[in-house]
């Protein structure tokens, strides 16, 4: 497609997009209070940021590109990063407090590193 029906295709889908996105999130303000949430749910939502947290930090440790050697300069600092940040988790449990330190860590041993 190209011209004014690809340009009237294009935002039609993105309309489409906007409408969707915004009927879903204002499901959870119209309906919240009618819908009973299971307390197995409920509890299962509570993990819910620790596991997108680790969904976004995780690809950093093991992104390693096949048939090429590993630069330890670029991979310490994240390792390093990683195992203060399981240690604050693992001790404190705030989640806070381990984005803090992971990252004090990484930037730290970015600096002592280059």
């Amino acid at each position: 497609m190209s011209g004014a029906s690809g340009d009237a295709a294009l935002w039609g889908l993105l309309l489409a997009m906007a409408a969707m996105t915004l009927t879903l999130r204002a499901s959870f303000l119209v309906f919240g209070d009618r819908i009973r949430i299971p307390p197995l749910v409920r509890r299962g939502l509570d993990y819910v940021p620790a596991a997108v947290l680790a969904a976004i930090v995780a690809p950093a440790f093991v992104l390693f590109a096949p048939g090429e050697a590993v630069d330890l300069a670029v991979q310490t600092p994240r390792w390093a990063a990683g195992v203060v940040g399981v240690a604050a988790a693992l001790i404190t449990r705030n989640m806070l407090i381990v984005i803090v330190l992971g990252m004090a860590t990484l930037w730290g041993v970015q600096a002592l590193v280059s």
